[in-house]
């Protein structure tokens, strides 16, 4: 799971400066937990029973609100609600909300656990060819491109156990 889904940073210095002082650093991120567990519970007062565990996790960033949901589906019925919570989130001090986006928990999981990716390496009879076409190219930039394309196909053929033996 990616930090990301809790705390939306805007950019990674801000989480350097907090590894830097770690006594300090647990602070600060769970006083920043806390801040979105109010913050979440304060949205889900503003929703309906059937629809408010279905709001996971809420983050204010400057000043947009982003609401976690565990599918489109119920991001799409959450927006129907969009000026309760609004109007839940201008009720609480030091928090200017302009702009209220829903996001899917789903989509990030997806990003973060993506299978292994299988490559097919061409066989060294390919390869050579490629070679080969390389060296008859006239146009200097194709031929550099050939080759560099030739070259890197050897080494991953070398690195992969199962490269096909010909093509």
């Amino acid at each position: 799971m990616s930090i990301k889904i809790f705390k939306h940073m805007p950019n990674s210095t801000a989480f350097r400066q907090l590894l830097a002082h770690p006594n300090r650093s647990l602070a600060s991120l769970y006083s920043q937990i806390e801040q979105q567990k109010k913050l979440l519970k304060i949205v889900r007062e503003a929703l309906p029973d059937q629809l408010k565990e279905h709001a996971k996790h809420c983050v204010i960033d400057r000043n947009k609100l982003m609401v976690y949901a565990d599918s489109a589906n119920w991001a799409s019925q959450l927006r129907f609600y969009r000026n309760a919570i609004l109007g839940a989130i201008d009720k609480m001090p030091n928090h200017q909300v302009d702009i209220l986006q829903f996001k899917i928990t789903e989509a990030l999981h997806r990003q973060v656990e993506q299978p292994e990716r299988h490559v097919n390496v061409p066989g060294a009879a390919s390869i050579a060819e490629i070679r080969h076409n390389a060296e008859a190219r006239e146009d200097d930039s194709l031929a550099c491109a050939l080759l560099k394309l030739s070259s890197t196909l050897e080494r991953l053929s070398k690195a992969s156990p199962k490269s096909e033996s010909s093509k």
